[in-house]
């Protein structure tokens, strides 16, 4: 609905001037809100920044439920989009959220390492 480029959220959502909220719990009625913001006009920045600050505070909750400690390494593809990163760090409260290096295959060397043992 928003036609930009995966690769660009991150980027783009970056450049938001303000904070929308998005409470939908499932992708359709997710995309619902992004197509109602997009006919009342809103900056496709700020549709991007809302996308992600919805993401992250599911993403936060389930932390939550599991211990949050002080020190976070973010994993996985998207790991690699900055605006999901920024939008992590500021729901999950901390500055200093660490990205792996190569985050996409953290959870393919545990497995690894696991059934070596």
């Amino acid at each position: 609905a928003l036609e930009v480029p995966l690769e660009e959220m991150g980027p783009l959502s970056l450049k938001a001037t303000q904070s929308i909220p998005m409470n939908a719990q499932c992708a359709v009625f997710a995309e619902s809100e992004v197509i109602s913001l997009i006919h009342s006009k809103t900056d496709k920045a700020d549709i991007a920044r809302a996308v992600h600050d919805g993401l992250s505070s599911r993403v936060v909750a389930m932390v939550r439920r599991v211990g949050l400690d002080s020190e976070l390494v973010l994993i996985g593809g998207v790991a690699h989009n900055p605006g999901f990163v920024e939008s992590f760090k500021r729901t999950v409260g901390l500055d200093d959220v660490r990205t792996a290096a190569e985050p996409d295959f953290v959870g393919a060397i545990g497995a690894a390492l696991a059934a070596a043992e």
